[in-house]
């Protein structure tokens, strides 16, 4: 009996090793080609620089929401915006929070109209227009 799960485990393992050494086969040429210019669009995008203030209503640029709310297309007002960024503090560097400028304080009504007030990147935001 234990000779039997032992050549469960060496055969699982061996399994996760040939799948370890599969190659990934490369993206195909289009799919390429219109990731490629989706990602320049989104930098310019990202890199757009709008004049946001106190008192300001503002929405998320296209494509930069990094957290659930507020939602696209849904105001937020800018209570404050901070001189020095407050950096994220996740530990993992493969988050998209990992070291993010939060340097924008907002406030927005959450599902229950309650006023709430969170850090984000104002890099990520552009003027509400209604």
């Amino acid at each position: 009996m234990e000779r039997s799960m032992l050549d469960k485990k060496t055969e699982l393992l061996k399994a996760l090793l040939a799948e370890e050494k599969q190659e990934v086969r490369p993206m195909n040429k289009r799919l390429a080609r219109e990731r490629s210019a989706l990602l320049q669009e989104l930098f310019a995008t990202f890199t757009e620089k709008h004049q946001i203030s106190p008192g300001m209503l503002i929405t998320w640029k296209p494509g930069m929401r990094n957290k659930k709310k507020p939602n696209y297309d849904e105001p937020a007002i800018v209570i404050e915006i901070l001189e020095s960024p407050v950096i994220g503090k996740t530990d993992e560097s493969g988050s998209s929070y990992f070291r993010e400028p939060l340097d924008l304080i907002a406030g927005f009504l959450d599902d229950d109209d309650d006023f709430v007030v969170f850090h984000y990147d104002s890099r990520r935001f552009m003027p509400f227009s209604k």
